[in-house]
């Protein structure tokens, strides 16, 4: 499954949900009138859909890595979190791990750190700050058992970014929390940034080792 198709699996499921379904919406299917979703329903699906257009925009402008010796995994779960998947998983050309979690947000506010918290206008996404670095920890731990089971010693780190298209970001980028949030048009400057001296034969095994222990989101899976 590519980029986005969890998130917008999961916006076309909040549709089927809010439907009706008590004893007047079973007598108008009798008659083949439509039962429309709550406003609410429509209202979670439109930013379900959002974070999967983020998703594609955000997997099409890293395609281009490839050709500089990175690997991509897309829309993957993490064992042990529950609801927890990773949106863009890169591996760069020294065996460099990068998440990159796509935001699509109205560019009316600036996104900002404001006392420690991830705002864009009145709304507060520390959530996203907390997840990236949870997402993180897993995987760093997952993957430094899996490398030091098969001897070795120099363990990658795990870098975590959000980036965000559409809305402004301060300063034109910002950590917290170990995080980097940057505008989408910086994302591949930023990723560019990341690694060491190259090693091929260590951004394979790397790529390999997480392809196995992050399996792919399959329809019907918890989001």
């Amino acid at each position: 499954m590519s980029a986005g198709q969890s998130a917008q699996a999961r916006a076309e499921e909040m549709l089927g949900a809010g439907r009706p379904t008590g004893l007047l919406a079973r007598f108008k299917a009798l008659f083949g009138i439509r039962t429309e979703p709550s406003a609410q329903a429509v209202a979670d699906a439109a930013n379900w859909s959002a974070g999967a257009e983020g998703e594609r925009r955000t997997a099409a402008m890293v395609e281009v890595l490839a050709e500089e010796g990175w690997y991509g995994l897309f829309d993957r779960h993490i064992p042990g979190l529950h609801s927890a998947n990773v949106d863009i998983l890169l591996i760069g050309p020294d065996g460099t791990v990068v998440t990159v979690d796509a935001k699509l947000w109205h560019r009316r506010a600036q996104v900002e750190a404001v006392n420690g918290r991830l705002v864009h206008g009145e709304k507060d996404y520390s959530g996203a700050i907390r997840g990236a670095r949870l997402e993180t920890d897993m995987i760093e731990q997952d993957l430094r058992d899996a490398l030091r089971s098969r001897g070795a010693v120099r363990v990658p780190a795990v870098h975590a970014l959000i980036a965000v298209h559409n809305a402004p970001v301060a300063h034109g980028g910002f950590s917290l929390g170990e995080v980097q949030v940057v505008p989408a048009g910086q994302l591949l400057a930023v990723l560019r940034a990341l690694p060491g001296r190259p090693d091929a034969a260590r951004a394979a095994a790397v790529a390999a080792i997480l392809q196995k222990l992050l399996p792919r989101y399959e329809q019907g899976d918890s989001q």
